[in-house]
């Protein structure tokens, strides 16, 4: 799955086709806070406040570059955690039906910088993942605008060899990671990344699916992968 299992090893091409590269990015701690221009944001106007995002909140379609073009896509699922306190409730999954029982994350969109792609103007933005222990990463990019943001490249991420971290061989399962640690590192990996072609496409398709009425309200809650905050 993007950016979990699946992502941390490089992709498997013949020697004619282009490689593509999705080693997980991890940090110690997270590296954007409240001051950094975290989204959603909170907002206040006269009676009214609550959460804002630029980014479309709802399911998104994850297209990867390197499968064929009839496959389905992974899912991506952006919700709201509420009014008071904001965050992103983030879920991943195989298929869209999926997402109401995945485990969630709580995460925040950040835009990091700017570049230029083939002479167009090109924001650079991130997915950061979880609260601790540290935070995944997602390389994102767009062309510059101000609109709801609906589609985001994600771009590939290939680990500076100083940056990679190995554990022990564990079957089938991966304990290769990108240690990534300031966002000075952060943004000079998501510029070099730029210069690539992208690894998928992240469309926003539509508000989540309502949850099975059959489904038990708490499944997802079972899965989590983080406690909820503690209680004010």
């Amino acid at each position: 799955m993007l950016a979990a299992p699946a992502v941390g090893a490089q992709t498997s091409v013949d020697d004619d086709e282009e490689e593509f590269h999705d080693e997980l990015i991890h940090s110690d701690v997270p590296l954007y806070g409240g001051e950094d221009g975290l989204v959603p944001e909170h907002f206040s106007d006269g009676d009214s406040f609550g959460c804002m995002s630029r980014v479309a909140l709802g399911d998104w379609s994850v297209k990867r570059s390197d499968m064929p073009e009839d496959d389905d896509p992974e899912w991506l699922r952006l919700g709201n955690y509420g009014v008071f306190h904001c965050a992103i409730v983030e879920s991943k999954a195989y298929s869209r039906d999926e997402l109401g029982a995945s485990g969630y994350r709580y995460s925040f969109f950040v835009k990091v910088g700017a570049t230029n792609v083939d002479g167009k103007p090109t924001e650079l933005w991130v997915l950061q993942s979880g609260t601790r222990p540290g935070s995944d990463y997602l390389l994102l990019a767009r062309p510059a605008a101000d609109e709801i943001i609906k589609a985001f490249d994600l771009l590939q991420s290939e680990c500076p060899a100083a940056n990679r971290r190995s554990g022990p061989e564990m079957d089938i399962w991966s304990s290769d990671y990108c240690a990534i640690n300031s966002q000075r590192e952060l943004l000079a990996l998501a510029k070099e990344m730029a210069k690539r072609r992208p690894l998928a496409k992240l469309t926003f398709v539509g508000e989540a699916e309502e949850q099975d009425a059959d489904e038990p309200a708490d499944q997802a809650a079972e899965a989590a992968v983080e406690p909820a905050p503690t209680a004010e």
